[in-house]
């Protein structure tokens, strides 16, 4: 029961994989945001295999794109457009089961993609992800150890440009039942973002966890959880929270499945303070076999990169279906809109930034066979911002070949 709350509703995105389908702030997992928007992004496979598929040991595979890019820098005044090549090949390794038994298990994958223009030459090159996930479980005892990083050179929509950075992630989470279906969480751990241009603002976040979980049911998972946080930005006062939230994991019927967790977020800097709500909500339903529906939402703050003392604060929906068709094909439809606005938190300056983007992304699949498939994708997006510098409109077009040796 534990192993299955933790999963549903407090894996981070590192522990579900190295990279998104589309590197947008409007994703499926709310952990993410348009703030990365950017180039199409070479998916990986979940570290954490599907029980059906468990393969354990070493794995090997790659994916190869190619795209057309009308706006490969998201400018607002001077869209580029460039046929973008990808090759990503794969290494993952597993031993152990993270989910079920006891003793200890290792889950590591790790990507580097090449990153060709056709016309930009001089902006190619290599992007990376890996993550590691490692632990130890006994009968009433959990440690989990999660970490990874990213290198990234794709254009933001907070910058406007091709941004190169380093983002890490590290957790270590302590779970301990002390009755049947009551939980105890302890977790730290620390995110922080690298940048290359020494004009955008170098940002952590360290955190401390307390969680309270109970399974109501076998269909129902309850969970509150209290969070401390220090977020230290580059030329920034530190800014100190404390967000307290309530979770739910709830599966009403075998094809219907919710997590929800909404809270408050309470943000201190200097002598100034604010409390802004924080929401995070996925809902999944297969109504039959091969069709599959999703709709996922979210409100949050972060601290901005781009702009010295403001955050800005997050509001997003997304939403897909996916319909198997005859044969070996599917088809997959996604969208999605964010709104996001800036203010300030210390210092002084103009701020009120405020944009509303969305996308729109239809895709037709092939399944080769076991270990490989083929997808063509069109993408078009806009970013409708205040800021006369920034916004932009984007379509991409293209194919996708994933195998797995």
């Amino acid at each position: 029961m534990l192993a299955c709350f933790m999963a549903s509703i407090q894996t981070s995105v590192f522990a579900q994989k190295l990279a998104p389908v589309v590197d947008d702030r409007v994703v499926a997992s709310a952990v993410d945001s348009l703030e990365n928007a950017g180039d199409e992004t070479i998916p990986l496979p979940p570290v954490v295999q599907d029980d059906s598929k468990k393969r354990g040991g070493l794995e090997l595979g790659a994916v190869i794109s190619a795209a057309y890019d009308s706006n490969i820098f998201l400018s607002s005044s001077k869209p580029e457009s460039d046929m973008v090549f990808r090759v990503g090949p794969t290494v993952a390794y597993t031993k152990g089961d993270a989910k079920e038994g006891e003793g200890g298990f290792i889950q590591l994958a790790y990507r580097p993609t090449s990153v060709t223009y056709a016309k930009n030459s001089s902006d190619n090159r290599i992007d990376q992800q890996a993550l590691l996930t490692a632990g130890w479980r006994g009968k009433v005892t959990q440690l989990t150890y999660k970490g990874g990083f990213q290198q990234l050179g794709d254009a933001t929509a907070e910058t406007g440009s091709q941004t190169d950075r380093f983002e890490f992630e590290n957790e270590v989470r302590v779970a301990w039942l002390p009755r049947e279906k009551v939980t105890l969480e302890l977790a730290a751990g620390n995110r922080q973002s690298d940048y290359k241009d020494p004009t955008l603002y170098d940002s952590s976040k360290t955190y401390g966890e307390l969680a309270l979980l109970f399974a109501y049911s076998p269909k129902t998972q309850l969970g509150l959880v209290y969070q401390v946080a220090r977020f230290k930005v580059q030329d920034s006062p530190d800014q100190d929270t404390q967000q307290l939230t309530g979770r739910i994991a709830w599966q009403p019927r075998e094809k219907i499945r919710l997590n929800l967790e909404g809270g408050a977020e309470y943000r201190k800097v200097d002598r100034d303070s604010q409390v802004n709500p924080v929401m995070e909500a996925r809902a999944e339903w297969t109504p039959r076999e091969g069709t599959s529906l999703y709709i996922s939402a979210y409100q949050k703050q972060d601290t901005s990169s781009f702009y010295a003392g403001q955050i800005y604060k997050v509001k997003g929906l997304t939403t897909g279906v996916s319909q198997r068709l005859g044969g070996n094909w599917t088809a997959r439809l996604e969208g999605g809109v964010e709104k996001a606005s800036y203010s300030r938190v210390s210092g002084s300056g103009p701020s009120g930034r405020r944009d509303r983007i969305w996308f729109v992304r239809p895709a037709l699949e092939y399944k080769i066979s076991e270990d490989s498939n083929i997808a063509l994708f069109y993408r078009v997006s806009e970013n409708t911002s205040n800021a006369s510098d920034f916004g932009y409109d984007q379509q991409m077009a293209g194919i996708e070949f994933n195998y797995k040796f």
